[in-house]
């Protein structure tokens, strides 16, 4: 099977001026990276992410800086729509023609048709990029910067798991994923469906993806439970059981989330977390239980599969930006 290609830009370690160099390059098609505050140097920021068909999804990790995105940017790049979730830090400023406040667990939705102008803190977040194309209709009338609350967890439930999902996707499996992630924001962005989002059939399965958020979240809770779960998501104990059932249990399905979040930030290299601290950190019982675990779902050490993943990201991780540059105008033209 054939992987998916990524592009690793880890500026981290680098000379200032190489590092916030390749940055611009980055985000180049999408903004102008500028100066936080008079007297700062140039911004720096490293990203880590995949083109999955049409799509393209990345951690990325920034120190504070402004963007801008003017009309002559606009006219120059992409037509794209931004679906970015701040797991950690923020931005004020004006996106979609309003001035804009997102912080910590809230996702933005920013129209690269119109002009950008924010400061960011320091951040870690997760982006999506969706060509305007892949959503005809919602994306041509005004997007929310934000959705409301219960809409938003969803979003932010769904682009995590994306996240995760990406460095386990292989070549032929990426075009369902595009339908399955756009069948998803056309429900949950159709303002005529606002009201009822939560029961249309294509986010109905939306109670998995928050029972495994609500999962994702509670990894290292003594209280991780059925019950807890249940409460978490508003179902029946018995609801979620018949949920989790065709994957052989809720409890199995915890734990082969706790490995899976593991090999997932295994294989990120912007994670820097030590293998005892990530144990704790997905609830496992010492190291002696997470590796045994590990390795029987794996087949690998978690050591090996790091230095495996290490490799590979230091073999693959780029300072040229050509691939970079033909693809962001191939996404949803190919």
């Amino acid at each position: 099977m054939t992987s998916l290609q990524r592009l690793d830009y880890l500026t981290t370690g680098m000379p200032h001026e190489t590092a916030a160099e390749i940055w611009k390059g980055v985000v180049g098609p999408l903004f102008e990276p500028r100066a936080f505050h008079p007297g700062q140097q140039s911004p720096t920021g490293s990203a880590s992410g995949a083109v999955i068909g049409d799509i393209m999804v990345a951690r990325v990790v920034f120190g504070a800086q402004s963007y801008r995105r003017d009309r002559d940017l606009i006219a120059r790049t992409p037509d794209h729509i931004l679906f970015h979730l701040y797991n950690v830090g923020g931005f004020s400023g004006f996106i979609n023609g309003q001035q804009t406040t997102i912080w910590s667990s809230q996702v933005a939705i920013i129209d690269l048709a119109q002009e950008v102008d924010t400061l960011a803190a320091s951040s870690d977040t997760v982006a999506l990029v969706v060509p305007r194309a892949l959503l005809p209709g919602l994306a041509e009338n005004p997007l929310p910067p934000r959705l409301d609350a219960g809409r938003n967890r969803l979003l932010a439930a769904h682009l995590i798991a994306l996240r995760e999902r990406s460095t386990l996707i292989e070549e032929p499996d990426a075009e369902e994923v595009v339908t399955q992630t756009l069948d998803f924001l056309r429900a949950l962005l159709d303002p005529a469906r606002a009201e009822e989002t939560a029961a249309t059939p294509t986010l109905a399965t939306c109670h998995l993806t928050l029972a495994e958020q609500t999962i994702r979240t509670h990894l290292a809770s003594p209280d991780l439970s059925p019950e807890m779960i249940a409460n978490e998501i508003g179902v029946s104990r018995a609801t979620l059981y018949r949920m989790f059932a065709p994957y052989g249990g809720i409890m199995r399905s915890v734990q082969e989330r706790r490995l899976l979040a593991v090999r997932a930030a295994l294989s990120d290299p912007l994670e820097t977390r030590r293998l005892s601290r990530l144990a704790t950190d997905f609830g496992f019982r010492g190291k002696v239980h997470f590796s045994r675990s590990f390795r029987a779902q794996f087949g690998i050490t978690a050591s090996e599969f790091r230095a495996e993943q290490v490799a590979l990201a230091q073999r693959d991780a780029r300072a040229d930006l050509d691939v970079l540059y033909d693809w962001w105008p191939r996404l949803g033209n190919r």
